[in-house]
This record gives C-alpha cells, sequence and structure tokens, in this order.
C-alpha cells in the first residue's frame, strides 16, 4: 500500500508536469478564459512594456494576457512557454501589421485595431462588453 501511494504520486507529478510544459502554438487554448492585447512591432518597445507593466491592476482584473510581438522575440504576461512558431502563427492568424495594437475578446474575434497604445480606451471597449459586465455584477 505504501508504495502504491508513491507510484500514484510520481505519476501525478509526472502528468501535471507534461501539461506544463507544452508550449503555447497560437491563441485558441487562450479562448473564452482571457481577453488579448497583442502589440505587434511596436516603434517604441520600452514605453508600451512600461505601460502594460503600470497597467496590470486594470489588465489581471479584466483578465487579460498581453503580448508584445518584436521583431524575433516576444515580450508577455503570459506565464507558459511560447512555441516557436508562436509569433508567425499569431501575426498571420490575424494578419498583424507592424506597429497595430489589437483587442481580442474573449471569444476570439478582434475588438478593436489601432496603431496607438491607450490602455484606458481599451479598458473602457472591454468594460462595454456584455461579457465584461457579466464578470463584474457576478463579482460584487
Amino acid at each position: 500500500m505504501k508504495y502504491l501511494k508513491y507510484l500514484f504520486l510520481l505519476v501525478f507529478s509526472v502528468f501535471s508536469n507534461a501539461s506544463e510544459s507544452i508550449p503555447l502554438n497560437d491563441l485558441s487554448s487562450l479562448r473564452w478564459e482571457n481577453r488579448l492585447i497583442i502589440l505587434n512591432k511596436p516603434t517604441d518597445t520600452e514605453h508600451v512594456l512600461s505601460l502594460m507593466k503600470n497597467s496590470s491592476e486594470g489588465i489581471n482584473d479584466r483578465h487579460i494576457v498581453w503580448f508584445i510581438l518584436k521583431e524575433s522575440e516576444a515580450l508577455t504576461n503570459y506565464s507558459g512557454r511560447l512555441s516557436e512558431s508562436f509569433m508567425s502563427n499569431v501575426r498571420q492568424q490575424y494578419q498583424l501589421k507592424n506597429n497595430t495594437v489589437t483587442l481580442i475578446g474573449k471569444d476570439g474575434g478582434i475588438k478593436s485595431q489601432g496603431s496607438t497604445i491607450d490602455v484606458k480606451a481599451l479598458f473602457s471597449i472591454i468594460d462595454a462588453m456584455y461579457m465584461r459586465q457579466r464578470e463584474v455584477q457576478l463579482k460584487n
């Protein structure tokens, strides 16, 4: 019986670690759980990164995962790993142009797209969404 308990713990830990190590290949697994902000090749990456970090409370409250897609790397608040093809898959799926800010809803649809980052405006768009209003009602 003692060995069975250890065997169970070993198997459980192997499977739990295996699921965490699968890198994110596209955005489909985030659908219905997160809203997404994708900043594709912004002209001032440091400024954009600072805005996102300084807005972390509102970002977390609205279930936002953000990605700053630079030329050859991605900056993000996503806690997992990204696959090597992640950036090209996302750019192709959403046909992202350089220096664009794209807001994607929990349903996977594009809700807003522009060339400047205005976090307050993005929050306003999100806060006007029916799903967000339901989240706020359920929280209170």
